[in-house]
């Protein structure tokens, strides 16, 4: 698979930004490099954000899926790899792997993290999803996927609301579609979390549904239910809009116990 056309590749070594407390892996950061790599292959096929704007459609995404395989390590070599292709004509499925540099060379290589995403093209002026066959070249719609992505389907209602947490939205959490961007829900879920539990678990799954966009002047409220099983943690997460009481998006995490831990000892 990694040598074929149909896929992007970009090489990138692993940024201090992209780390917090341990040496961890920012769940919110790994959105931006999907993000990017997708953008940039969009726009290598002609059908980037910017190219469908033109037409006046936009593409949203859906839902992400996302596994952390391993830990990564400061500096490491890294690629990222991405590929796309539509499903009975109704949305795109594009999946994520993220390697090592070395392993990319193989033929099987072990990822450091995985994904799956669902795509829907939009028409900008009604927010309503359009065919995607009509606005795409039809080079892009010779192989659709041979599995629809799996989707997520959350219980109605969380089981139980152990915390609750208020955001406001930023300027710099908007994007060039003038709402929120999509890693910022996950980043308020994971800030939803109570106490010290963000410095002894680590986040290694990731579900989410975007249901409504947030935007600008929205004050948001992160919900959360909890369930400990050994050494996981198990949240169930809603985000609502404060003012309606709509929801915006559902996201499922599941958690490792990490402790607490510093990569850097001062020595006095």
């Amino acid at each position: 698979m990694k040598n074929s056309p149909d896929i992007f590749s970009q090489t990138f070594n692993l940024p201090y930004s992209a780390l917090t407390i341990g040496g961890r892996v920012k769940m919110d950061w790994l959105l931006n490099v999907f993000q990017d790599a997708a953008s940039t292959h969009c726009h290598a096929q002609g059908v980037s954000g910017f190219d469908m704007a033109e037409k006046d459609l936009k593409w949203v995404v859906a839902q992400y899926r996302i596994q952390i395989h391993k830990p990564i390590d400061w500096m490491t070599a890294l690629v990222i790899q991405t590929w796309r292709a539509p499903w009975k004509n109704l949305y795109e499925v594009r999946q994520f792997r993220l390697v090592t540099e070395q392993a990319h060379a193989l033929e099987n290589p072990c990822p450091l993290v995985t994904a799956s995403s669902i795509w829907i093209l939009i028409k900008a002026a009604n927010n309503r999803p359009v065919r995607l066959a009509p606005n795409m070249p039809p080079s892009l719609m010779k192989h659709p996927a041979q599995e629809p992505a799996e989707l997520i389907k959350p219980d109605a209602d969380l089981a139980h609301v152990d915390h609750e947490r208020s955001f406001p939205v930023h300027f710099l959490d908007l994007d060039l579609n003038e709402h929120v961007n999509n890693r910022v829900y996950v980043r308020w879920a994971v800030e939803s979390l109570p106490g010290t539990l963000n410095f002894e678990y680590t986040p290694v799954k990731c579900d989410v549904i975007y249901q409504k966009e947030a935007l600008p002047g929205d004050t948001v409220q992160s919900r959360i239910s909890m369930n400990f099983e050994k050494d996981l943690l198990f949240t169930d997460h809603v985000i609502v809009r404060g003012s309606s009481k709509e929801n915006l998006a559902r996201l499922m995490l599941t958690w490792k116990k990490t402790g607490t831990q510093s990569l850097f000892h001062i020595k006095k």
